[in-house]
C-alpha cells in the first residue's frame, strides 16, 4: 500500500484552502441593456439603482472652492440621456461609449460649478475605470479614489480629448471613487462603469469533505511519525 508523504498531503490541504478564495467578476454599468440590471431609461437620475451590486451614486460630494475651473458646484446632473440624442454634446471620438450615458447637456447648463459625482462600495473594490465622451478640456477630467477618508490616489488626462478611459487600481481596498467628469465650461459624458471586487468564495461541500479528508489523513500521519520518533 502506498503512503503519501506528509508535505504532498500539507499541499493537498493548502490547495483545498486556497480553492475557497476567488475573485469576483467585473461589474460593468452601461445604463443600457446589457448591465446588471437591465439599463436606465432616459430622463432617469442615477442613485441607488445598482445597490444589489454593491454600489451607489450621489452627486457634488465636492463642495466649495478647487474645481478644476470655478467652485464645485452643488447641483451636478444626473441625469442619464441618449449618446445619440438631442441632450448630448459631440462624445467625439473613438468609439468607447454607445447607448445611454449619464449627464445631461441641458442639466450641464444650470449647473453652477464644476460637476461631480461619487461611487460609493459596499465592499471594497481592487479597481474602477471609467468611459468619458465630450471632452474638450482633458485636464478637467479624474478621479479621486479612496479608502474611507484616505486618498489613495488620482488618475487624470492632460492630453487626450474627445473619448477615453480613467483606471484606477489599489492593493488597498477602494471604499469610494470621486468622478470630476468635466468643468463648469464643458460637457462630458460618462459610461461603461466597472469595477471588481476580491472576494471569499463559498467552497462547494465536495471541497469541504476533501478539506477534512485532508486534515484526518494529516493528523493520522502526524500521530505516526510521532509515535515512530519514540521508539
Amino acid at each position: 500500500m502506498t503512503t503519501l508523504k506528509y508535505s504532498t498531503l500539507a499541499a493537498a490541504v493548502t490547495l483545498c484552502l486556497l480553492s475557497a478564495t476567488a475573485s469576483a467578476d467585473p461589474v460593468r454599468i452601461t445604463f443600457d441593456a446589457d448591465d446588471p440590471i437591465g439599463g436606465l431609461a432616459e430622463g432617469e437620475t442615477l442613485s441607488n439603482q445598482y445597490a444589489a451590486y454593491g454600489v451607489t451614486f450621489a452627486p457634488s460630494p465636492f463642495t466649495g472652492p478647487g474645481g478644476p475651473v470655478t467652485d464645485w458646484a452643488t447641483n451636478t446632473d444626473m441625469t442619464i440621456v441618449s449618446s445619440e440624442g438631442f441632450d448630448v454634446g459631440g462624445v467625439g471620438t473613438p468609439p468607447l461609449v454607445s447607448g445611454n450615458v449619464l449627464h445631461s447637456f441641458f442639466g450641464w447648463l444650470a449647473e453652477d460649478g464644476d460637476p461631480n459625482f461619487g461611487a460609493y462600495f459596499s465592499q471594497g473594490v481592487t479597481s474602477f475605470s471609467v468611459d468619458f465622451a465630450g471632452v474638450f478640456f482633458p485636464d478637467s477630467v479624474a478621479l479621486y479614489a479612496y479608502n474611507g477618508s484616505t486618498l489613495l490616489g488620482t488618475v487624470g488626462s492632460t492630453v487626450q480629448t474627445g473619448q477615453f478611459t480613467l483606471s484606477f487600481a489599489s492593493a488597498t481596498p477602494i471604499t469610494s471613487v470621486v468622478i470630476n467628469h468635466g468643468a463648469f465650461d464643458d460637457w462630458v459624458g460618462v459610461d461603461n462603469i466597472t469595477f471588481n471586487t476580491a472576494v471569499s468564495a463559498v467552497p462547494e461541500p465536495s471541497t469541504y469533505a476533501m478539506f477534512g479528508l485532508g486534515l484526518g489523513l494529516l493528523g493520522m500521519v502526524g500521530r505516526k511519525r510521532a509515535i515512530g520518533g519514540k521508539r
